[in-house]
């Protein structure tokens, strides 16, 4: 019993080291974009919005996802990303 002991005082302290889980991952905040190489800034006003129609330039690389969904890693500067949420609205504009 005394070995047990030290096991239960230390498990509680242990648990209060562990961060809490979160569904919600941070969008990051609405704004000009200060290297818009992509065009992003042309589309901030649809955030917000659930599911809104957008049309980009002609031969404008873009690419449409849900947070949390896998993307490629490649960073690409011209590219559009279109962020949106679970329910469909438009979270985040941004280029890469």
């Amino acid at each position: 019993m005394k070995a047990v002991l030290p096991v239960m005082l230390i498990v509680p302290l242990l648990a209060s080291c562990v961060p809490e889980a979160s569904d919600t991952e941070p969008v990051a905040p609405a704004g000009p974009i200060a290297d818009d190489t992509c065009g992003a800034n042309n589309f901030q006003a649809l955030i917000g919005q659930t599911a809104p129609t957008i049309t980009v330039p002609a031969n404008t690389a873009y690419r449409s996802y849900r947070t949390g969904d896998p993307v490629t890693m490649d960073f690409n500067m011209k590219r559009l990303n279109f962020e949106h949420d679970k329910s469909g609205k438009l979270v985040r504009v941004s280029c890469g």
